[in-house]
Formats: structure tokens, C-alpha cells, sequence
């Protein structure tokens, strides 16, 4: 395998997950630097060197990066701006684990939405609307519907509408984050949701993980915010036996070689229903589960493609299994909106041994502005247990452990997931 000691990656976009490319290409011998339009995004603080040139100037980029002579070019967490690294990677012939087509695809939901329906897996019921000012032409819609940009990430830009009146409103709302300036109107599903990610190494399309969502409805016109995550999903084995190879297939139609997938789906009448992917590493950080659990670490290797061309150091084929030994869980902190003042518990919940790894969004000081999105992210918390009661009882104390105010001393923290209800 390579040695990557004194190579350089230069990683495109500082915002705060990218620190674990960061550190884990620095413990490998790598040289780190980070660039974007920002003078103190999180990544930048503990980059090797940082630069202060837009990512979505891909010449600019590409300026750079031959001014430093670069091994790699790499960019995680973001769907928006995946098609400027890829643009970028391929105007210096370095590697890049996806094509034009294959990113165009998994970018655009409507886009690869087609796709799934092409390979017969359940996608959610979608509302065909091709003229917004004429009321006539308005197709017959149940209500409520979600309203969505066909190409954003982060949850922004997505609204539950309960009439014509709201879908109307939101629409304007909704398209302007939408960079094609395309939404899609769906079915307002409710009901139990899952989490699906797939590694795929040299043409080997693995199902690494598959959970189950738990949310919280928390104001209206606005979608339910996650507050866990329970690895392994109860519908793990109906997926594998209904719906896997699908998904297989179309990785394969697709011809994609290397990377990770993550989808999001309803589990409707016993199927996975398909509403949302990414062709990336997710904000979710499901690669410290994977990590933890198996001991395949895909950050490194992803950090080994982009500076070698070869997704290597672990083999997908023999370590790869979705039904963990173990349970786990990915806890969610969510704030409301607002200024965060104090935070609390946290020193206390890394003294016990079932939390492997916790990772921050928001720190005192950060404010909290947008309702319905990522945004209300404070912290992801990471556990494992041996048992289903052993699990319950280490978050229902971590539950009561952790504190945050706002700038009136009041709390600011939504309601926590209940423990006992999976």
C-alpha cells in the first residue's frame, strides 16, 4: 500500500466535519491544506496551511492548487459544491472517485430519482408541476406535500404545505435554493424512516449500514428534525432480501467504481421508499459507526483515493457487515432558535465508556437561525452497547446530563429522543 507521508491534499471547504479529513490525513504523514471563501472556517485552524479562495472558482482553484503542487483535491459533506472539486480534479488529472454524469446524478434528487424508478426501487410520490401561474393547470394534489429544491443539501429549502395557498408561498421560498431553479412537490410521507450507506471499492458495491431515523415535529410548514439514529434497522433484513440488489444494480448502471452512497427512505407497506441521497461522506459522520463497529475506516480511504487513485487499505468484501454485533446509536443535540450562551454535560458523558466519539457543530457563542435544517445541529453523540436496555439507559441519562442555554438562561434544547422507543 502507498506510503502517503509528505504527499499534499488539498481540501476544498473548512466547514466543521472536514476536520476529521484533516486530522486523519495528518496522523498518515499528509500534508493538509484548506481553502475557502472564509478567513476562520473550523478546518482552516488545524490545516498544515489555508488559503482564502472560493471553491466554486474552479479556476481559481485550479490556480492554486498548480501553484502548490498538489497530490490530491478532495471535498466531503457538501452535494452543492461536489461538482466544482470534481470539475476541478479534472482539469489537473487528479483522481476524483466520480464522473460529470455520475455527480450530475446524484446531486440532482429529480435526476436520480428517475434513475431508481428505472431500476425498480420505490421512490416517493412526486407532483408534476409545469406552470405556477396558471391555477388551471395545477394537477389534483393531496395534501400536505413537501415542497424542495431539486439540488440543495442540509435540509434548507424544504417546507410541509397543508393547501394550494402554502405551496404557492413556499414555492418562491424554495426555489431560491435551488441552483437550476427546479423544486420537487412529493407526498408528505410520515411513518418510520431509514438510513441506508453503501461502500463501494473497485466496482464492489457493500451495504455497510442501514438505521432507523426517529424525529421530532417541531413547528408547522417546517420538516421533523432527526434526533436519532439505532444501528442495526429493524427492516435491515427485509431491505437485504427485497431492495439490495436493486440498489446494486444501479451503482453498477451507473458504472461507479469507488466512493460511498447514502440513502434516506419511508419504509412504506414493508419496502424502502426512496426520498433523498448523496454521493458523498454525510454530515451524519455514519463512518465513525462503520469505523467503531467493523473497523473499516473510509475516511482514510477516501483520503487514499484522492491522492493515489486506489480506494485501498481495508478489504469491503471480508469486513463489511450491516448487522453489527452490537447496538449503536448517533444522538442527536437540537437547539431552537437562538444565541447558544452556555453548554454543560459534555466533559461528564466522555468519562463513560459506551460514548466512542462525540462530534460538535455549535459552540457558545454560535446562534442558531434557521428553523427546519442541520442548522439546529448542536452535537451528534456516538454510542455503543451490548444490549438494547444497556443502550436506552446510557442515553437516558445522556439526556439528562446535557445542558444548554440561551442568553436568558433558558433552555435551548428541543425535545430529546425517548430512549424506550425503539
Amino acid at each position: 500500500m502507498t506510503d502517503l507521508r509528505g504527499k499534499k491534499l488539498l481540501l476544498l471547504g473548512g466547514i466543521r466535519p472536514t476536520i476529521n479529513y484533516v486530522k486523519r490525513a495528518q496522523e498518515l504523514g499528509v500534508h493538509v491544506i484548506v481553502t475557502d471563501y472564509l478567513v476562520d472556517s473550523p478546518a482552516k485552524q488545524i490545516a498544515d496551511k489555508s488559503y482564502l479562495v472560493s471553491i466554486t472558482d474552479v479556476d481559481a482553484v485550479v490556480k492554486l492548487a498548480k501553484s502548490l503542487k498538489v497530490d490530491g483535491v478532495f471535498m466531503a459533506y457538501l452535494d452543492s459544491k461536489l461538482t466544482y472539486c470534481q470539475q476541478v480534479c479534472d482539469k489537473l488529472n487528479l483522481p476524483f472517485y466520480a464522473t460529470a454524469e455520475q455527480v450530475d446524478i446524484m446531486t440532482n434528487k429529480d435526476k436520480f430519482k428517475k434513475v431508481c424508478v428505472e431500476h425498480g426501487l420505490p421512490v416517493v410520490k412526486e407532483y408534476e408541476l409545469t406552470d405556477w401561474n396558471n391555477p388551471v393547470k395545477m394537477p389534483p394534489i393531496q395534501y400536505p406535500v413537501v415542497i424542495k429544491p431539486v439540488d440543495s443539501g442540509g435540509g434548507k429549502g424544504i417546507f410541509v404545505c397543508d393547501n394550494e395557498e402554502e405551496l404557492r408561498e413556499r414555492y418562491l421560498e424554495s426555489i431560491g435554493f435551488s441552483k437550476r431553479k427546479k423544486v420537487l412537490v412529493e407526498e408528505y410521507m410520515i411513518g418510520e424512516q431509514v438510513q441506508i450507506l453503501y461502500t463501494i471499492q473497485d466496482g464492489y458495491v457493500s451495504l455497510s449500514t442501514m438505521c432507523d431515523l426517529y424525529s421530532n415535529k417541531q413547528q408547522k410548514g417546517f420538516p421533523s428534525i432527526p434526533t436519532a439514529n439505532i444501528f442495526p434497522s429493524k427492516h435491515l433484513s427485509s431491505f437485504k432480501n427485497t431492495d439490495h440488489q436493486k440498489v446494486v444494480n444501479l451503482c453498477t448502471s451507473l458504472n461507479i467504481k469507488n466512493g460511498v452512497l447514502f440513502i434516506q427512505a419511508f419504509v412504506h407497506q414493508g419496502r424502502v421508499c426512496i426520498h433523498e441521497t448523496a454521493f458523498r461522506d454525510g454530515l451524519g459522520q455514519t463512518h465513525k459507526i462503520i469505523k467503531e463497529m467493523n473497523g473499516i475506516d473510509t475516511v482514510e480511504m477516501m483520503i487514499r483515493y484522492a491522492l493515489t487513485g486506489e480506494m485501498k487499505g481495508y478489504p469491503i468484501k471480508e469486513l463489511d457487515k450491516p448487522d453489527f454485533d452490537q447496538w449503536a446509536c448517533r444522538l442527536f443535540s437540537i437547539g431552537k432558535r437562538g444565541k447558544i450562551t452556555k453548554i454543560t454535560g459534555f466533559d461528564k458523558i466522555t468519562t463513560y465508556p459506551e460514548v466512542f466519539d462525540i462530534a460538535y457543530h455549535h459552540e457558545e457563542g454560535d446562534s442558531i437561525t434557521q428553523i427546519g435544517t442541520l442548522d439546529q445541529v448542536i452535537s451528534r453523540i456516538f454510542i455503543k452497547a451490548e444490549t438494547k436496555s444497556q443502550l436506552a439507559r446510557v442515553i437516558e441519562e445522556i439526556n439528562t446530563i446535557i445542558q444548554i442555554e440561551d442568553e436568558k438562561g433558558e433552555n435551548m434544547l428541543l425535545k430529546p429522543f425517548n430512549p424506550y422507543s425503539f
